[in-house]
């Protein structure tokens, strides 16, 4: 995984935010501060601490998000430490979290802490040879999660302020909505093709079976893995109640086939995962409702893309990662007009 140098100061910085919330900690000290690439709306640092306590010495890796001057999209920082935090014990592998910090007086920007788990990220290495025997594997896990996800009794885990869709029936019009409502204010010029999808979606809007949490960007990339397979999953800040065949279509976009292959993310068939997925307990696939929602998934991708291209054009950010995303537009056309042809 690929890693920047952090700014002078900041692991001082950190470190007495760390002695602030830890009081038994003594002659606490932080080091390899670095930002982790990566990630759609938010600041992603790890970093090393070492002290003591209680007479013994302690070292613990910690994971900072922090939020970002201009993103791809805009998220509840708040938001996702709560479903971080609903998570934990749920049987969902998620990294445990500590601290939702609002006061950006600490290191600039506020944040939220939660513990470094070991493992891999990136999408590259996944498809190198080295990890290749492991597809088999991961891709099991990746449909046998995501149908626990959609298992979870959300109300049970208090995730209601995530806002539920009044009904099965809207959790579909509700997503067009979103993603419309985001194109009309971050568009800088005509979007044809855009448009065109979105009266497609609105004349072919299928019916949730049911009301599930969402993680709203399970794919690839976003799920830390070992040897031993999937270790936790990554990026809530898209969580969202509705349609549980709205995971499953995202996932399987052609953006995220990783490897020049038709494998969902580049690690299984996707006949195999929709058979795996409903073995798991997962919503029964509609093969007509998945592909409504992989046709509002590369809408979706689309209009982040032109959100970040936006971002830079307005100066709101020098990250040039926003600058690059908006060349994803034309081929997220090109995808859409193949499905809907």
């Amino acid at each position: 995984m690929q890693r920047t140098m952090a700014p002078p100061g900041i692991a001082e910085r950190i470190a007495a935010y760390l002695r602030h919330k830890m009081p038994a900690a003594r002659d606490l000290s932080v080091r390899r501060v670095v930002r982790i690439p990566g990630g759609a709306s938010r600041e992603t640092w790890s970093c090393d601490a070492r002290w003591t306590e209680e007479g013994a010495t302690r070292e613990q890796g910690f994971i900072l998000r922090a939020d970002p001057g201009a993103s791809l999209l805009e998220s509840n920082r708040d938001m996702e430490f709560r479903v971080y935090r609903a998570l934990q014990g749920s049987g969902v592998p998620v990294p445990e979290v500590y601290w939702d910090e609002p006061d950006a007086g600490w290191i600039g920007k506020p944040f939220f802490v939660m513990a470094r788990l070991e493992g891999e990220t990136a999408p590259a290495t996944l498809m190198t040879p080295r990890w290749q025997p492991l597809h088999d594997l991961i891709g099991r896990q990746l449909a046998e999660h995501l149908a626990r996800i959609h298992a979870l009794d959300w109300r049970a885990l208090d995730l209601d302020f995530l806002g539920a869709p009044a009904s099965t029936s809207e959790c579909a019009e509700r997503e067009v909505d979103r993603w419309e409502t985001i194109l009309r204010k971050d568009e800088l010029e005509p979007q044809p093709v855009l448009n065109l999808a979105i009266r497609w979606l609105r004349r072919n809007l299928p019916e949730a079976q049911r009301i599930a949490l969402l993680h709203g960007d399970y794919r690839t990339g976003n799920y830390l893995f070992g040897d031993d397979g999937i270790h936790a999953f990554l990026d809530w800040e898209m969580a969202h109640l509705g349609d549980p065949l709205e995971d499953v279509g995202w996932t399987a976009i052609r953006y995220w086939r990783f490897g020049g292959t038709e494998r969902v993310g580049g690690v299984i068939d996707r006949e195999q995962f929709h058979r795996l997925y409903e073995a798991a307990g997962g919503a029964r696939v509609d093969r007509r409702a998945v592909h409504f929602w992989e046709v509002l998934g590369n809408l979706k991708m689309a209009v982040i893309s032109v959100t970040g291209a936006r971002s830079y054009s307005e100066r709101a950010t020098h990250d040039s990662v926003m600058a690059y995303v908006g060349r994803n537009i034309p081929r997220l056309e090109a995808e859409i007009l193949a499905l809907l042809d």
